[in-house]
C-alpha cells in the first residue's frame, strides 16, 4: 500500500518542472504535509463539507467563500454573570468541537480540496486534489502557476478510492473516514491502533491525526468535533491566542513543540476559526520563524468528473 510519505513525494513530483527552483527540492511532506487571495472552485456544483465553508450554488455554478478571520467570542451572559472567555488550549478546543458538531453531513464521488502550500525558499504553490471516493475513478491535481495563474493537471498514478486519504500514516478509503467513531475516546483508541509506535511519539501522532481530521480530510462534522475534544485531552498542546495565518485570517493557534536533535525549537500550530470550528491552516515554525504551512482554501464534494485544466478558475 502506499506510505503517507510515498503519497506525499508522487504529489510533490507531479508539480510542473518549472515551479521547481534550481535549489534541490525539500521534502515533499512541507508541501502537503499536516491540509491569498483565491478564485473559487470549478464552475461545478459541489456539496461543501459540515463547518468548513459556505457556498451559494446557483445554474450549476458554486461560489466559495473562503474561511475568514473572525473575533474570538466574547463572554456569554448567564444567569450567574458573565461566562469566563476560553483562555487554554482545552478551552479552545472544546469551544472549536462545540461549533463543528452540527454541520450537516455530506458526501459525493469526489472531494475536492484546494490548498496553499509553501516552505523556506521554495515557491507558493496552490494544488486542488480531486480525490476519489468510488472505484475506477481517476484522481487528478491540479497546479496553479504562479506566475500566470494558468492551471495544469496531472493524474495522480497508483491513487485509488482505496488509498486516497492519508490518515495515521496510511492512504485510507473515504468509507474507513467514515467510519471513524463519533466518541473522543474511541476516536483515540482507533487511531492507536494505526500508532504501532511509529515515528515522534504519541501526543505528535494523535496531534498529526487529528488536525488532519478537522483540516483536510472529509471526516464527519461529528467526527471533526471529536477530534478537536480528543485534541483537548492530548498533553503538551499550548494555547496561543489569536494569530494571522500566512493567508492573512485570523484565528485561534494551539501548537505542540518539540526541540530537534540539532537544538532548534520546532512548533507545529493548527489555527482554528473557533467561532464556525473550521481548522484554517497548520503552520510549522522553527526557533520562531514560520518554515512551512499548509492553508486551506475551499474544501467541498463534487459528483462530476475532474475538470479540464482551462476549467479551473
Amino acid at each position: 500500500m502506499t506510505t503517507h510519505r510515498d503519497a506525499l513525494r508522487e504529489l510533490a513530483e507531479a508539480r510542473p518542472g518549472r515551479l521547481t527552483p534550481d535549489a534541490p527540492p525539500a521534502d515533499p511532506i512541507a508541501f502537503t504535509a499536516h491540509p491569498q487571495q483565491t478564485r473559487g472552485l470549478p464552475t461545478r456544483r459541489l456539496v461543501l463539507a459540515g463547518g468548513a465553508l459556505v457556498a451559494a450554488a446557483a445554474v450549476g455554478v458554486t461560489a466559495i467563500v473562503v474561511p475568514k478571520a473572525t473575533q474570538p467570542p466574547a463572554d456569554t451572559a448567564t444567569a450567574a454573570g458573565p461566562a469566563p472567555a476560553p483562555q487554554t488550549a482545552q478551552d479552545w478546543l472544546l469551544v472549536a468541537a462545540t461549533s463543528s458538531a452540527t454541520a450537516p453531513a455530506r458526501a459525493g464521488r469526489y472531494w475536492v480540496y484546494r490548498s496553499e502550500e509553501a516552505a523556506k525558499d521554495h515557491p507558493t504553490l496552490v494544488i486542488e486534489q480531486w480525490l476519489s471516493t468510488v472505484d475506477r475513478a481517476p484522481t487528478a491535481a491540479y497546479f496553479r502557476d504562479p506566475v500566470s495563474g494558468a492551471w495544469s493537471r496531472r493524474d495522480m498514478q497508483g491513487h485509488s478510492a482505496a488509498n486516497n486519504f492519508l490518515l495515521g500514516g496510511q492512504g485510507r478509503s473515504a468509507q474507513a473516514i467514515a467510519a471513524l467513531p463519533a466518541d473522543p475516546d474511541k476516536l483515540k483508541a482507533k487511531l492507536l491502533t494505526w500508532y504501532a509506535g511509529g515515528d515522534g511519539d504519541q501526543a505528535d501522532f494523535l496531534f498529526y491525526s487529528a488536525s488532519a481530521l478537522v483540516l483536510s480530510l472529509p471526516a464527519r462534522p461529528q467526527v471533526r468535533s471529536a477530534a478537536y475534544r480528543m485534541l483537548a485531552g492530548v498533553p503538551g498542546i499550548t494555547a496561543l491566542g489569536r494569530v494571522t495565518d500566512a493567508a492573512g485570517r485570523t484565528g485561534i493557534a494551539v501548537a505542540i513543540s518539540h526541540r530537534g536533535d540539532s537544538g532548534a525549537q520546532g512548533q507545529v500550530r493548527l489555527i482554528i476559526d473557533p467561532t464556525t470550528g473550521a481548522a484554517l491552516a497548520q503552520e510549522r515554525w522553527t526557533d520562531g520563524v514560520r518554515s512551512s504551512y499548509t492553508a486551506l482554501l475551499t474544501a467541498g464534494w463534487s459528483n462530476e468528473d475532474p475538470p479540464a485544466a482551462a476549467d479551473i478558475h
